[in-house]
């Protein structure tokens, strides 16, 4: 019964991902994007975020007409490595800022993933795995008399 409820979950969390490019005035707070730095941005915000850093992903809390407000989860080095930040607020001037990716779910591949793990589930439960009944069943009942 609980693989019912299961399956579902599953296939939500098996959601495929896309970046893709979004105008910085349509996106509203709260949004998690992810910013490419320019080498001067990059420059000039090495002493908050580090020397190197070459995108910053977060949640948006703000724009303005001078820069943007982010809620920093993670940085991505120039050499590969990545630093994960517990939330805090960074600043960001426009004159940094190369390009803004948005995170939006990819309907077709996640629908196809989804339906290749229902197929999965099922072709497994019509094969017997994981089945409710093992055969053993105690009744409780014994025949004979005390």
């Amino acid at each position: 019964m609980r693989a019912r409820y299961l399956a579902p979950v599953l296939c939500v969390l098996c959601a495929c991902y896309e970046s893709v490019p979004i105008e910085l005035a349509r996106v509203q707070p709260g949004t998690k994007i992810r910013i490419s730095l320019t080498d001067a941005g990059a420059d000039s915000l090495a002493r908050y975020l580090g020397p190197g850093v070459e995108t910053i992903d977060g949640k948006l809390i703000s724009t303005s007409d001078s820069g943007i407000s982010l809620s920093v989860t993670s940085v991505a080095m120039r050499s590969g490595q990545d630093q994960f930040w517990k939330g805090e607020t960074v600043v960001i001037p426009r004159y940094s800022l190369g390009t803004v990716l948005a995170r939006r779910v990819n309907k077709p591949k996640s629908l196809l993933l989804g339906g290749a793990f229902v197929v999965a589930l099922a072709t497994l439960k019509l094969a017997g795995v994981g089945g409710g009944n093992s055969g053993s069943h105690n009744s409780g009942g014994g025949g004979g008399t005390r």
